[in-house]
């Protein structure tokens, strides 16, 4: 989505707001202190809280996905089998979403937890979301071998995300180590690449 710097700015200042001071924060005027413009800044191109934060939700979308595009295999694995490759790929991610992107990710999962009702603008942004990481994730299930790339996408995203959470909510070098996180989505990725047993699940 095509959007002008200075609402980009607002956006990111929602998300900081929201990351130290949850959603009951989240504020037009809380917006324009973090971003330090003008009152009513916020609202001029957020007429309601629903619309800001499904612009917030929008964004965040946008900016994760850019980073799951961008991301490079570590050298040492440049000759890896595709599923240690591919695991090593998701780990950058994550690290990079628990370390320099922690912000983000905290008021991501603040979101994830508190808002979006189904029938509301908020809840349509958080679905369109989700679609487009498990399509992705679908993409990569697929691209393994799986033999049910859907429901591996969907079990893809599922663990990372409670990667995530746990990176979130319990910090620490364990919780966002490079190495550790590859090895966690190596494990879940080779499972999905690896046939299912002949009979009855």
């Amino acid at each position: 989505m095509s959007r002008s710097p200075r609402v980009a700015a607002l956006l990111h200042a929602a998300v900081s707001v929201i990351a130290a001071e949850g959603l009951r924060g989240l504020t037009h005027r809380a917006v324009d202190a973090r971003a330090n413009v003008p009152v009513g800044s916020t609202s001029y191109y957020f007429r309601t809280r629903e619309k800001l934060l499904a612009g917030v939700v929008s964004l965040i979308a946008e900016e994760e996905l850019a980073d799951i595009g961008q991301a490079e295999v570590a050298e040492e694995f440049a000759s890896a089998p595709p599923v240690r490759q591919m695991a090593d790929r998701f780990a950058g991610v994550l690290a990079h979403w628990l370390g320099p992107q922690r912000e983000r990710t905290r008021a991501r999962l603040e979101i994830l937890l508190t808002a979006g009702r189904p029938d509301d603008e908020t809840g349509a942004e958080l679905r369109r979301a989700r679609e487009r990481f498990v399509e992705q994730a679908r993409l990569v299930a697929a691209g393994l071998g799986s033999p049910n790339p859907a429901e591996g996408g969907r079990i893809v995203v599922a663990f990372a995300e409670g990667l995530t959470y746990d990176g979130v909510v319990r910090p620490g070098p364990d919780t966002t180590d490079r190495a550790t996180l590859r090895r966690a989505m190596e494990t879940v990725l080779a499972a999905l690449a690896t046939p299912p047993p002949c009979g009855p699940r």
